[in-house]
């Protein structure tokens, strides 16, 4: 063999295992995956049960915790239900009845934005890469089309997925309001440099909500943080636009830690269902 062929082998060779290795990167190909954990993400949201801690400031200030779990209400569908007690004990609270002033229902349902049956429902665009708390990720903006339906496609932002295992990294989401807002401000923004010293100066208050996916089991990834923030940007003409984040009106975290399962699937059992592989195996007992 002369060293021409045995070049062009070992580049074949090469390009074959980089190919092995590396997920699909179209948009068509991830969201074919992620309609894959998002059915991934169903199936397995009563199996867990973890302690949330919600701390706000702003015009209010507190701290609150509780015990957090997944059930399905009367109509069958998925919801979080919240109690005093640890695991499954207890009466439902609502943290709005001891002073919460907002808080995110259902934040491991994000993945439900990318369920098959609701991908219609959105816009979807592949923006670039990103690295989150170190892996590789790709961003995907999300925006629903007309009409928004209630739990359906009411939300417009951006997810950042796990580049290797297509599992979500962070969403950062807003309401189609105050989409719509932060777009004006951005625009408004960029405009501004160019318009006279003397025109009226604008104010954007804009809710901006941010989940971290940062507890790991078996390669399935659950929600960690919750940072919802309240800004006011005001934006002055004639001049360029330093912070477009302003000044803070509210802040809210909830954590989630103290994770318990009451059912699991192997790490080889969730890669090989999310990569297309095998049907969704039963799950087994334990921790």
């Amino acid at each position: 063999m002369n060293l021409k062929s045995l070049c062009f082998l070992l580049t074949a060779a090469l390009s074959m295992s980089f190919s092995a290795a590396s997920p699909p990167r179209s948009l068509d190909a991830t969201l074919a995956r992620l309609a894959r954990v998002a059915e991934l993400y169903r199936d397995s949201a009563l199996g867990f049960a973890c302690g949330e801690a919600i701390a706000y400031s702003g015009i209010v200030t507190g701290h609150i915790q509780f015990a957090y779990i997944f059930i399905r209400d009367d109509h069958g569908r998925l919801r979080d239900y919240r109690t005093w007690k640890t695991k499954t004990g207890g009466p439902e609270v609502n943290p709005s009845d001891y002073g919460v002033p907002r808080f995110l229902e259902s934040a491991y349902l994000w993945a439900f934005v990318f369920r098959s049956d609701r991908q219609p429902l959105y816009r979807f665009e592949l923006l670039g890469d990103d690295t989150v708390g170190g892996r590789p990720a790709v961003v995907i903006k999300f925006v629903p089309r007309a009409p928004i339906r209630n739990g359906l496609n009411d939300w417009a932002g951006y997810a950042r997925i796990d580049a290797e295992s297509s599992q979500i990294l962070e969403v950062e989401a807003y309401t189609p309001a105050d989409w719509n807002r932060k777009l004006r401000r951005d625009a408004e923004a960029a405009a501004a440099p160019a318009k006279h010293k003397h025109g009226d100066t604008e104010r954007f208050d804009v809710e901006r909500i941010v989940t971290s996916f940062g507890f790991e089991k078996n390669g399935m990834r659950f929600p960690s943080r919750v940072a919802i923030t309240k800004t006011r940007t005001t934006i002055v003409p004639g001049k360029a636009q330093q912070d477009l984040v302003g000044d803070v009106l509210r802040a809210v975290t909830q954590d989630y830690t103290k994770f318990e399962f009451f059912s699991v699937r192997s790490s080889d059992e969730i890669t090989r269902f999310v990569e297309g592989h095998d049907e969704l195996p039963a799950v087994a007992t334990g921790k």
